[in-house]
């Protein structure tokens, strides 16, 4: 298993490296995402672009099993593109994508320096966090065995705000270098677990969506976050993330959570 996916013709196969925490039968929401961005930075644009925002809908629990993924340009323009994506199994929908992609200029401005992460990945506390979830078996997980998590303080193993540095540690396809923006993809879900405050062998708090947006690409194989989360007792929270590579603030993540005893 030295990817994610693979490609079968018109099909994307998943291997047991996308397995998430809440059940063993489905994919962590990461690589979903992931795919649902390749497909739709894939969509030519008439000039050069970049992805500006990426929101994702995950309607259903995604199979580990072939999937088939369809786009459609919902605006065309020489200064915006907008690209829908949809995630199917078996004819199934199972999650859709909206892209937002702005046109790329060359302005004689000073950017904006913005804010930087506390401490280098070089400086962060290795994770290991196997079986944080209540699991009891040995199975390929994407939160274990794909990503690298170097934390600050605790994130993940305590409850409250999380911060912490993200590495995807196999390609996305198999064969193929993964672009910047859909390495960042591949890796916004685990803001969720990141901004954590509910024990997760007792509480399920999984989020059916993820809303990022970009003002730069991140460069670099380490994604840091800043995360914090608002659990509510009607069932219903929020995780809101700030963005960052190791040269600054990149942008934002937020997802909304479905909370549940389990």
């Amino acid at each position: 298993m030295s990817a994610l996916f693979t490609l079968d013709g018109d099909a994307v196969v998943p291997s047991e490296l996308t397995r998430g925490g809440w059940s063993n039968d489905s994919q962590h929401g990461g690589p979903p995402c992931g795919i649902l961005a390749r497909a739709i930075e894939n969509v030519p644009a008439p000039v050069p672009m970049q992805m500006v925002r990426l929101t994702v809908d995950l309607t259903r629990p995604v199979p580990l099993e072939a999937l088939h993924l369809e786009t459609s340009v919902v605006k065309e323009g020489r200064r915006i593109q907008l690209v829908d994506a949809w995630l199917r199994a078996d004819g199934v929908e199972l999650g859709r994508a909206r892209g937002l992609k702005i046109r790329v200029g060359d302005l004689d401005i000073t950017p904006s320096a913005g804010d930087v992460m506390p401490m280098s990945p070089d400086h962060a506390e290795m994770l290991d966090w196997r079986g944080h979830f209540g699991e009891e078996d040995d199975r390929k997980r994407f939160h274990y065995d794909a990503v690298e998590i170097r934390t600050l303080g605790g994130s993940f193993a305590t409850p409250g705000p999380g911060t912490s540095w993200f590495r995807l540690l196999v390609p996305l396809v198999e064969g193929e270098d993964i672009s910047d923006l859909a390495r960042l993809a591949t890796i916004a879900d685990l803001a969720n677990g990141n901004s954590q405050v509910l024990d997760p062998t007792v509480h399920a708090f999984i989020n059916p969506d993820i809303s990022l947006h970009l003002h730069r690409l991140p460069r670099g194989e380490w994604i840091g976050m800043e995360s914090v989360s608002y659990p509510q007792p009607n069932g219903i929270g929020m995780a809101d993330s700030a963005v960052y590579d190791i040269d600054g603030r990149v942008g934002r993540i937020v997802q909304s959570q479905y909370i549940e005893r389990r």
